[in-house]
């Protein structure tokens, strides 16, 4: 994935890994190949363990998972086990719009028919209703919530969550949707004590190569569960020691193979950048992503060619993911597949300065309205570089100067490349 000296902005999709983590996972390999090599069961133990010791409750269970999709799918194949009842998944429309929602597979829109934020009353009606109907119609329910979604936004709220679980004890499980990693491990873990489950990436936030998922579920529901089975296509992307054993045990059915050692690895890369993230006081944390977000506004203000989604919805020192639309001189939008590709492929680019430059990664072309955005973001990878340097002594301002060089190459890029199409 690109070399150590691409720009990586794509923090709300997938990164290469960082110098940190990429020595993390070298270490880990070693560790177990070497010498007096570690057990594999002592390091998936481990991993789990560091899991749940950043993000959990005390008596959480942490699973690995190779995708996002796939900790979703086993988050739904616990709560089968766990409701008395066929289950249906409530979950926000992909992506984020209406007109996705059917009787088997009813869905929630975060946003409206023209691509604007919906009011959070009206998501938290929506998913109230459709939980009613399911049970009316005889079915459980396992509600996804939304920490972060791909653009920015959340929806139900953790509070809709509760009232929806208080007004029918027994029937609804509610699964954090938490793969962007922009909450704090307080609000992790207070919503694993309100016998919620979380789901976590590895790929996203923290930066470790696609393919490094968690679901931590609370002490309450591993209790609930005697036998469960995971569904065939799920079944063979799940390796044993990926589970705690005395969920593993519990289990119909054969896991594909004994460990799977890539996604150990992946997240050994993952949590090398996460504890130093969250190792970090929040005061410095919270200023390095709102001078990112300056930043950004700041040459967005001087690109007209630019246009920021959701300008002035959230507060600019909350958000961290940044979804732009790209137009023409005669106010066209831009096709966002072949300009996201100029922007990672310097021979793809035409003449003048933006041959030159370097690959620039930015997030996948995501669907708002009748529009397409790519997506900047930021990482833990750079958060913990400005950091390291401010250990080092530098002030502020020249701690934050390389990322700050990285986003005026990245904008002068888009820029001309725009004005190039």
């Amino acid at each position: 994935m690109g070399g150590s000296g691409d720009i990586w902005l794509s923090g709300c999709e997938a990164m290469a890994p960082a110098a940190r983590g990429h020595a993390a996972a070298e270490a880990a390999f070693a560790g177990l190949t070497t010498g007096a090599a570690r057990p594999l069961p002592q390091w998936f133990e481990e991993l789990r363990g560091r899991i749940a010791a950043l993000f959990g409750a005390p008596g959480c269970d942490a699973i690995l998972a190779r995708s996002e999709s796939g900790a979703e799918d086993i988050f739904d194949a616990l709560a089968r086990a766990a409701l008395a009842r066929p289950v249906v998944r409530i979950a926000a429309a992909s992506p984020e719009r209406p007109g996705d929602s059917e009787p088997n597979n009813p869905a929630f829109a975060l946003r409206d028919r023209y691509g604007l934020p919906r009011d959070a009353d009206a998501v938290d009606a929506e998913a109230a209703r459709l939980a009613a109907e399911a049970i009316a119609q005889g079915r459980d329910v396992a509600l996804h919530l939304a920490d972060c979604s791909e653009s920015g936004l959340a929806g139900p709220t953790r509070a809709a969550a509760e009232a929806i679980a208080a007004s029918f004890p027994g029937r609804v499980l509610v699964l954090i949707d938490a793969r962007q990693m922009r909450c704090a491990p307080q609000r992790i873990a207070a919503d694993l004590r309100a016998d919620f489950a979380v789901l976590l990436s590895g790929s996203t936030f923290a930066g470790a190569p696609p393919g490094a998922a968690a679901l931590l579920l609370p002490p309450g529901l591993a209790e609930r569960i005697e036998t469960f089975a995971l569904p065939d296509l799920v079944a063979t992307r799940s390796a044993a020691m990926d589970w705690p054993p005395h969920l593993r045990d519990r289990m119909r059915g054969e896991f594909s193979a004994l460990a799977d050692l890539g996604l150990g690895l992946r997240w050994e890369c993952a949590l090398a950048e996460l504890e130093t993230f969250f190792a970090l006081a929040p005061e410095p944390r919270a200023k390095i992503a709102a001078a990112f977000a300056r930043e950004i506004r700041r040459h967005l203000a001087g690109a007209p060619a630019l246009k920021l989604i959701d300008d002035g919805w959230r507060a600019e020192e909350s958000r961290m993911i940044f979804p732009i639309l790209t137009f023409d001189e005669r106010g066209r939008p831009l096709k966002t597949e072949p300009l996201r590709r100029a922007l990672a492929e310097p021979g793809a680019r035409r003449g003048g300065w933006a041959a030159r430059g370097r690959p620039v990664h930015v997030g996948a072309p995501l669907r708002i309205g009748a529009m397409k955005a790519l997506r900047l973001s930021l990482s833990a990878p750079p958060v913990n570089d400005v950091a390291e340097r401010l250990s080092e002594g530098r002030n502020f301002a020249a701690a934050f100067q390389p990322l700050a060089d990285d986003l005026l190459e990245a904008f002068s890029l888009w820029s001309e490349i725009a004005a190039a199409d």
